[in-house]
């Protein structure tokens, strides 16, 4: 399935949000702080189906954690729930978060997150115990699960498998996510394409890695293997990718290569195992020098074509905005910018076709 639109409704810093369409490789452009990784996280959330484990992610990915204390007194920190929410802030405590919505057409694969009022429970000592709980829906589709205290005194780890236990119960036959690979900002660890690389060799698929990586190292580049750290050699940790060059007897580290030529690994690799699913590029241009992005764009689109993929990719570069609006003035897909900015409290995005974009990148009009 992939998203015609999109709209985001009390998300973080998003109070509300719409993209009216979406095309085959959507570009979102703006300021740093400005909200793109936003809603790339909103559309984690999105195709997971509220899945619990992904929420729990966005929040350690931010570290945004709430302080409590455990039976012995000691300081431990759980997931923030609230932050995921616009209002945040609850100020004297009287305040609940609003509504999370996030929508794309159809409107019955609609999502919304709730915090539930909380509840106060008794422990063994006959005390009080307040508890909140997350309320899911999808469509027709609901389920709660705790995620405040009493769960502040367990692990993080142990509070992700009984969220998700307590989602297995559920009577509910939830909707299938959407297959989607993320990446960004910053290089994906060796451990994450390790495991792409498992999926997409001795696959025609390989080819697309390896012409993807010519891009930066060029016809000396003839195959890529992972080896395990022989200090770790059971563990995926230790694996790492390298490279055979022509006229080399012995393979180097892909690292040794520059984190340009990671980088292309990295997307290259997501686009081959999100086919027909989404692909989410946090930080598109990170790394990539200018002179090699026209041919990184027309790469994308072509394997999104090919794959039937979706993907929405965040930048604040020019060079990278310039290189896409010529990659998809020349692409068959449908390629779409949104540059988004803030009028007060605010967030707005401001939609350019291809046609715009072309004219941008000829007269070098500032879009980002």
């Amino acid at each position: 399935m992939h998203l015609p639109s999109l709209t985001v409704e009390g998300f973080r810093g998003i109070r509300a949000l719409e993209l009216p369409s979406l095309g085959r490789v959507t570009l979102l452009a703006g300021r740093n702080s400005i909200g793109k990784t936003t809603i790339l996280e909103a559309i984690r959330v999105f195709a997971s189906r509220g899945d619990s484990r992904i929420l729990l992610d966005l929040l350690h990915d931010r570290e945004e954690y709430v302080s409590g204390n455990d039976d012995d007194g000691e300081t431990i920190d759980f997931p923030d729930f609230a932050s995921l929410f616009h209002n945040h802030d609850l100020g004297d405590g009287n305040e609940v978060p609003s509504t999370i919505r996030i929508a794309a057409h159809p409107a019955r694969h609609s999502l919304a997150l709730d915090l539930v009022d909380a509840e106060v429970q008794q422990d063994l000592f006959g005390e009080g115990i307040v508890t909140q709980h997350l309320h899911v829906s999808v469509g027709d589709h609901s389920r709660t699960f705790p995620v405040g205290p009493p769960l502040r005194y367990m692990s993080i780890r142990r509070q992700r498998f009984l969220s998700r236990m307590h989602e297995s119960q559920e009577p509910d036959i939830w909707p299938d996510p959407i297959v989607l690979e993320s990446l960004g900002p910053g290089l994906a660890e060796n451990a994450k394409m390790a495991e792409l690389w498992d999926e997409t060799t001795l696959t025609p698929a390989e080819e697309i890695v390896i012409d993807a990586l010519r891009l930066v190292v060029g016809g000396e580049l003839e195959r890529i293997a992972f080896r395990s750290n022989r200090s770790r050699p059971h563990r995926s940790q230790g694996r790492r990718a390298v490279a055979k060059l022509k006229g080399s007897s012995m393979p180097i580290p892909l690292n040794r290569l520059g984190d340009g030529a990671q980088c292309l690994f990295g997307i290259s690799l997501a686009l081959a195992n999100c086919q027909d699913g989404l692909l989410l590029i946090d930080g598109v241009e990170n790394s990539i020098h200018h002179s090699v992005q026209p041919d990184l764009w027309k790469m994308i689109f072509r394997a999104a074509e090919k794959g039937n993929i979706q993907v929405v990719a965040a930048t604040h570069s020019w060079d990278c905005v310039a290189s896409f609006a010529v990659a998809a003035s020349e692409a068959s897909a449908n390629g779409i910018l949104y540059r988004l900015e803030h009028t007060g409290d605010e967030l707005h995005a401001v939609r350019y076709s291809e046609e715009d974009l072309e004219v941008a990148a000829q007269q070098r009009i500032e879009v980002r």
